[in-house]
């Protein structure tokens, strides 16, 4: 700044202004890069947790086919409802 009072700007030093630049720029990367690593890790997280869901229905798909258990939910409901043939007008 000028300290003399006068309302004239000083010249810029384009070295200085190079260098302020490189270092915003710097820091724009290390945030991008912190985003992008934080982003990653939900990205993980969640095929993880999508892959043991499905880990979790399998497994419980495969308990109710083979234990049996489908076929006695199926005897407790009674016996399958079958379709007749509707009754004809009689003429």
């Amino acid at each position: 700044m000028n300290s003399n009072g006068e309302s004239k700007p000083e010249p810029v030093d384009p070295e200085m202004l190079v260098r302020m630049l490189e270092i915003e720029m710097i820091q724009k990367r290390a945030a991008r890069q912190q985003a992008s690593a934080r982003r990653n890790t939900w990205r993980a997280a969640s095929f993880l947790f999508l892959f043991i869901v499905l880990l979790a229905a399998s497994f419980a798909l495969y308990f109710v086919f083979s234990s049996g258990r489908l076929d006695e939910m199926r005897s407790r409901n009674g016996p399958p409802v079958t379709a007749t043939p509707a009754s004809s007008p009689s003429r």
